[in-house]
């Protein structure tokens, strides 16, 4: 079954009853206070009955904003300007833009909707807030990033309590992130020159317990280059000092991480401006 839902991101009826703190008249509306450590973070959660949209007006005040649909089954389109997009679990939005429409697909009993403290949010997830200001709506994941665990444990839970417990645990775990965000990039950094450059950036997210996003997002603030490229140079470095001991390509090759001793002389020729052995034979002879 399907319906039809004319509101951008948010009710009218339901913005209507945040700015004035009047839920009388709406009564099925469940407000939720987050815990108090999150109050910095989060404004509210709010459980909006779908029955309860009878308008067609909509909008959003600029305020930050997470909707949850209720199970993996439930889907969405988000139209705007006559581009249709389709989202499954929830979406994100920020502000308002003219002539948007809702399409729940679905026996969508109710949204789960959170709002956020905007300066605080975009802080804590490390987000640019004009940039998401140029659209209506986006997907989960741009702004949570690994989102996918979250969703799945929300969408095996029946009840929106149990629901926000895990909504708050997820930004936990991100507070607590963010606070050791320069230890991990310590331990990042570390672990590349440990391995001379040579791991996958897959084991480093793994060793580190975050997320690709997260990794290439604060390591590139802090050192200018993303996690690959300083795994690359780290390697080039170790392969570059080996090779001038040595003077074996194939071996040296063969032991720094390289798939195939081309790949070696194209980097090589990279930093230095010639083959390994042009660079030879002008050092040494």
């Amino acid at each position: 079954m399907q319906y039809l839902c004319t509101f951008a991101r948010m009710p009218i009826s339901l913005l209507e009853h945040i700015i004035s703190q009047s839920f009388v008249s709406v009564k099925k509306i469940e407000v939720i206070v987050p815990s108090e450590d999150l109050q910095e973070y989060i404004d509210s959660f709010y459980v909006f009955p779908c029955c309860a949209l009878s308008d067609i007006l909509a909008y959003n005040d600029g305020t930050p904003m997470l909707a949850f649909l209720p199970t993996a089954e439930d889907s969405v389109e988000l139209e705007y300007n006559h581009v249709i997009s389709s989202f499954n679990s929830g979406w994100f939005s920020t502000r308002s833009f003219s002539r948007m429409s809702i399409r729940l697909f679905g026996q969508v009993p109710h949204l789960l909707i959170v709002r956020f403290k905007p300066a605080s949010f975009y802080r804590l997830l490390a987000l640019n807030a004009r940039h998401f200001n140029t659209r209506p709506f986006w997907n989960l994941e741009s702004v949570l990033g690994d989102a996918d665990a979250l969703l799945k444990d929300m969408q095996q839970c029946a009840g929106s309590g149990t629901k926000i417990q895990l909504i708050e645990t997820y930004f936990r775990g991100v507070i607590l992130a963010e606070k050791n965000s320069n230890r991990l990039l310590d331990e990042a950094i570390h672990y590349i020159r440990q391995h001379k450059g040579t791991l996958s950036i897959g084991e480093l997210k793994s060793h580190l317990g975050v997320n690709y996003k997260w990794l290439e997002r604060n390591f590139s603030e802090a050192m200018g280059m993303t996690p690959k490229q300083y795994s690359s140079l780290q390697r080039f470095i170790n392969a570059y000092t080996a090779f001038l001991i040595q003077k074996d390509l194939v071996g040296v090759t063969a032991n720094s991480g390289y798939s195939d001793t081309n790949h070696f002389i194209k980097d090589f020729k990279k930093y230095t401006g010639e083959t390994p052995m042009q660079y030879l034979h002008g050092k040494y002879y």
